[in-house]
C-alpha cells in the first residue's frame, strides 16, 4: 500500500500545475463576416417518397428522351419496310388487329383529347412555375398546344377527308359520288385513304417528346431556390450586398415573383412528375398502336403519307417556327434559364486550370497569382544589352568616315553627291 507521504506528494504534484489548462491555450476562434462568408445551408433530408418519385422520373426520362432523329428514322423504316412486308404476308386474326379493340376505341379514337388533358396540364403547371405566375408566359406556352390542335384538325378532320372523297369511287354503284351515300347504300367506297392513325400516333409522340423537355433540369431549381434564400437572408443582415457571394439564376427576380416561384414550385412539382409519367405511358402506348397500325391497317402508301405529314408538321413548328422571335417559343423558356446548369458548371474548372499562369499588371508572367521576379531581371538585362548595342551602332554612324567611304551617293537638292557627315542645313 502506498504511504501517506507518497499520496501527499502525488497530490502536491497535481496541485502544483498553475496557469491555463491545455484547452485554454488554444487561440480563440474569431467569428465575423469572413466566418459566414462562403457557407451555404445544407439541403433538407429527402423523404422516401421523394426519392422513389425521382427514381421513377429518371426511368421515364430514359424511355421517353430517345433522340428525335432516332425516332424519326425508326418510324420511317417501320412505315416503309414494315408496311411493305405486311401487305404481302398473310396475317393471323388477333385481338389487336380488330378495329373495335379496347385500345383503338378508347385511346386512338380520342387520342387528341388525352393529349390536351395530360400535356395541356403539364404545360400549364410548368409555365406557371418558370413564368412566376405571369399570364403572358402561360398564354405563350399554351398557344403551342393550340397551334398543334389546329394542325391536327386541319389534316385529319378536313384535308384527309377531301383527299378521300376526291380520289374515291363507289364500287357497285359508280353513279354515287359521295362516300357517305355509298356506305349507307351498302356499297364500298374505294379511295386513297391517308392513314389518320399513322399521322396521329407519330405526331402525338413527337409533340410529347418536345413538350416534356421542360422537365430537364427541373430538380436544379430547388437548389437554386435554396441558394437564393440564403443569399437574400445574408443581404438583409448586411448593410450592403456582398459582391463576393455566389450568383444564382434567380437573383434578378423581384421579391414578389420570387415568392410566387417558390410557392408554385413546391405545390406543382409533385403533379408535374405525375403528369410526366402519364405522358411517358402515352408515348409507349402510341408506339404500340403505331406498330399495330403498320401490321394490320391501311396500305403502305397510305401510312407513309400520314407519317410524312406528321413529321413535316413537327419539323415546321418545333424546329423552324418556334425557334424564331415571332413565335410562342420552345418549352422551358421562362423568366430564368434553369437548364444546362451542369454543363456551365463543368466549364468553370477548365477555365480556372487554364488560368494558373497569367500576366501580372507589370507585364510579368505569374504562377498561381504570384509574379515571377526572376524573369524580370533577365528581361531587364536583355533590354540593357540591346540599348548598348544601339549606342555602339549610332557612334559608328557619326564617327570619322573611312577613306574609301567618305562620299556616299545621296540624292541632294541638285542630285549631286554629298558627304556622309555633312548636312545641307546650316
Amino acid at each position: 500500500m502506498p504511504s501517506a507521504g507518497a499520496a501527499q506528494a502525488k497530490k502536491g504534484r497535481g496541485s502544483s500545475v498553475s496557469g491555463p489548462s491545455f484547452k485554454s491555450c488554444r487561440p480563440p476562434i474569431e467569428k465575423g463576416r469572413w466566418a459566414a462568408k462562403g457557407t451555404k445551408p445544407l439541403p433538407e433530408q429527402a423523404s422516401v417518397q421523394h426519392v422513389l418519385s425521382l427514381i421513377l422520373v429518371h426511368g421515364c426520362r430514359k424511355v421517353l428522351f430517345v433522340q428525335t432523329e432516332v425516332k424519326i428514322t425508326l418510324y420511317s423504316i417501320g412505315l416503309f419496310f414494315g408496311s411493305l412486308i405486311c401487305d404481302f404476308l398473310p396475317l393471323p386474326k388477333v385481338y389487336m388487329g380488330m378495329k373495335d379493340n379496347f385500345f383503338n376505341v378508347y385511346y386512338v379514337k380520342v387520342a387528341w383529347a388525352w393529349m390536351i388533358l395530360f400535356v395541356g396540364a403539364f404545360i400549364l403547371l410548368t409555365s406557371a412555375t418558370i413564368g412566376c405566375g405571369r399570364r403572358e408566359v402561360i398564354k405563350r406556352h399554351m398557344s403551342r398546344l393550340l397551334i398543334g390542335t389546329c394542325f391536327w384538325y386541319f389534316w385529319s378532320q378536313w384535308f384527309f377527308s377531301i383527299v378521300e372523297n376526291r380520289t374515291g369511287a363507289c364500287l357497285g354503284k359508280a353513279i354515287i359520288k359521295d362516300k357517305y351515300e355509298c356506305n349507307e347504300g351498302g356499297y364500298h367506297w374505294h379511295s386513297f385513304d391517308i392513314s389518320g392513325h399513322a399521322f396521329l400516333l407519330v405526331y402525338i409522340n413527337l409533340v410529347i417528346v418536345e413538350e416534356a423537355k421542360s422537365i430537364v433540369g427541373w430538380e436544379g431549381i430547388r437548389e437554386q431556390i435554396r441558394l437564393e434564400d440564403h443569399k437574400r437572408q445574408e443581404d438583409l443582415k448586411r448593410s450592403e450586398p456582398d459582391s463576393g457571394d455566389k450568383q444564382t439564376i434567380l437573383e434578378h427576380l423581384p421579391e414578389k415573383e420570387y415568392v410566387i416561384l417558390k410557392m408554385n414550385y413546391d405545390q406543382f412539382t409533385p403533379y408535374i412528375r405525375g403528369l410526366f409519367v402519364f405522358m411517358t405511358l402515352m408515348s409507349v402506348l402510341s408506339d404500340v398502336m403505331l406498330t399495330c397500325t403498320i401490321i394490320f391497317f391501311h396500305t403502305m402508301p397510305q401510312k407513309i403519307a400520314g407519317g410524312a405529314i406528321a413529321m413535316a408538321t413537327w419539323f415546321i413548328t418545333y424546329r423552324v417556327w418556334f425557334k424564331s422571335d415571332a413565335s410562342p417559343g420552345l418549352p422551358g423558356c421562362g423568366l430564368f434559364q434553369y437548364q444546362n446548369l451542369k454543363d456551365k458548371a463543368k466549364e468553370a474548372p477548365i477555365k480556372r486550370r487554364g488560368s494558373l499562369c497569367k500576366e501580372h499588371k507589370d507585364g510579368l508572367p505569374t504562377f498561381m497569382g504570384m509574379p515571377l521576379y526572376g524573369l524580370k531581371k533577365d528581361k531587364d538585362d536583355k533590354k540593357k544589352e540591346g540599348e548598348k548595342e544601339d549606342d555602339r551602332s549610332s557612334l559608328e554612324d557619326f564617327g570619322e568616315p573611312s577613306a574609301d567611304s567618305r562620299f556616299q551617293p545621296r540624292n541632294g537638292p541638285f542630285g549631286d553627291y554629298v558627304p556622309k557627315n555633312r548636312s545641307w542645313k546650316r
